[in-house]
């Protein structure tokens, strides 16, 4: 690997941000090559993993009535918000980094390094232990609970990550929140916890007291890529079949059927 192809995108539609990241996906299937996406999120979304339990445990209407959209990503794990924060993304072929674990934590260690960067004392949970099995996918939010791996800060749980691996290829993408809004995921249940998610999950704004300028961040984040994988960040756009394939897959995250499935 000479170099990491790097994009920077405008902030996006739930649908659109998905269908983005698979179809880069598909291309490292095709003509390999790594991918390192930084993107927001326009208007605010919830979206529930994979293969996660959602259907009458969240209220379609009340996310309406907010103004927030509801997808199902590709990826496994439970349900995040994404509105204040930054989702990076990193696709390329399965055997680029070895085993799914090795590749988690390689990521996720890039990212830790990037945020220490920008005074951050993020960690990787656990990154000695060996790979724990991933909660079953119900209604609890992603936050809840950080896994060995998973990039932290002050024992709290700052990076929310997920891995899906098909036809040669993979995708890894998470969140960093710059605010904790995460509590918008238990409001959006059927049926309303008395559990405060805030004191789970932790923001940068909270580790730095104040959110910092997304361009700062992503430029120390490409940084912790580099210098983890010993390679550079090449900025670069998508190609058009990239793009005509990421229009042909937005359908699927919009059907309602995808996104209730379960």
């Amino acid at each position: 690997m000479e170099s990491i192809r790097l994009l920077v995108h405008e902030p996006l539609p739930g649908v659109r941000n998905m269908a983005v990241d698979e179809a880069l996906m598909r291309s490292a299937q095709r003509e390999g090559g790594v991918t390192l996406r930084f993107y927001r999120w326009e208007p605010g979304c919830l979206s529930f993993g994979r293969n996660q339990a959602a259907r009458g445990a969240y209220d379609a209407d009340a996310a309406e009535a907010r103004g927030i959209d509801v997808i199902r990503r590709p990826t496994g794990g439970r349900a995040v918000y994404h509105h204040r924060e930054l989702t990076y993304s990193v696709t390329a072929p399965a055997a680029a980094w070895g085993s799914l674990r090795e590749t988690y934590c390689r990521i996720n260690r890039a990212l830790a390094n990037g945020l220490g960067a920008v005074g951050v004392p993020a960690v990787c949970a656990g990154d000695r232990l060996p790979m724990a099995r991933a909660p079953r996918p119900t209604a609890r939010a992603c936050f809840r609970d950080p896994l060995p791996g998973e990039v932290t800060a002050a024992g709290r749980k700052l990076i929310g990550s997920a891995q899906w691996r098909d036809g040669g290829a993979l995708l890894q993408h998470g969140s960093i929140l710059l605010e904790d809004e995460q509590a918008v995921v238990d409001k959006l249940r059927t049926q309303q916890t008395n559990t405060n998610i805030e004191s789970v999950a932790i923001s940068l704004s909270e580790l730095l007291g104040h959110a910092p300028d997304a361009g700062h961040l992503v430029r120390a984040l490409i940084g912790g890529f580099e210098a983890e994988f010993e390679v550079a960040a090449r900025p670069s756009e998508m190609t058009d079949a990239e793009r005509e394939s990421a229009v042909s897959l937005a359908a699927r995250y919009a059907d309602p059927t995808w996104t209730w499935r379960r």
